[in-house]
């Protein structure tokens, strides 16, 4: 815990708040939490920042960051789509238990609006513009969201709860689910993410047809 002679200031507030979401998840931030892990006084946080939901935010801001600018020799648009969502589940592995956090804020700073630039200059590539593009990247960010949450909740050295096996069906009324149990009952992240990214590449191909 830090010590009260050291001056309370946004950043130090923000960073303490970072650091709980990536302990205990976004619903542990409370201004009387973050009061008593720096040392000072509930009303004294007020004086920087005055609301948790304007906290959530400069957190999430904070978070996103850090994302790593994704780097491909190639000037295909599939190569640049495909290194920035690995870009973005990395970021979701860095920080596990905020990225449902930064599937909930609308980032309108420096640091979300350079993620947004960046997938639209990958669709602008492949050429799509305007709102054709802006629902691309919708439902990019729709895919990388869905799976990214699931491999956090389901994956153990992230934080997550790891599955228990299926257990056995009657084969009689869910044929096709007997099937596949196993299947079903395991994951394979890195498999299934690139499985699912190709489906999207590959659809956007037909799209451009």
């Amino acid at each position: 815990m830090a010590t009260s002679r050291e001056p309370l200031t946004r950043d130090r507030i923000v960073d303490a708040a970072v650091r709980l979401i990536e302990r205990e998840g976004v619903e542990a931030v409370s201004m009387r939490r973050l009061a008593a892990e720096l040392g000072a006084g509930t009303m004294s946080l007020y004086n920087h920042v005055p609301n948790k939901a304007l906290l959530v935010d400069l957190a999430a801001e904070r978070i996103m960051a850090d994302a790593q600018p994704y780097h491909v020799d190639s000037d295909d648009w599939r190569d640049h789509i495909r290194a920035h969502a690995r870009a973005v589940r990395q970021l979701a592995k860095r920080h596990p238990r905020a990225f449902v956090m930064l599937a909930t804020r609308r980032l309108s700073t420096e640091a979300g609006i350079r993620t947004i630039e960046a997938a639209l200059r990958n669709f602008d590539r492949a050429g799509f513009r305007g709102k054709e593009a802006v629902g691309m990247m919708r439902a990019m960010v729709s895919y990388l969201l869905g799976t990214l949450m699931r491999e956090v909740a389901t994956s153990p050295e992230l934080g997550g709860i790891a599955l228990s096996p299926y257990e056995d069906v009657d084969a009689s009324r869910f044929p096709l689910s007997g099937e596949v149990l196993d299947e079903l009952g395991t994951y394979d992240h890195d498999q299934e993410f690139e499985f699912g990214l190709e489906l999207l590449i590959a659809g956007l191909e037909r799209y451009q047809s």
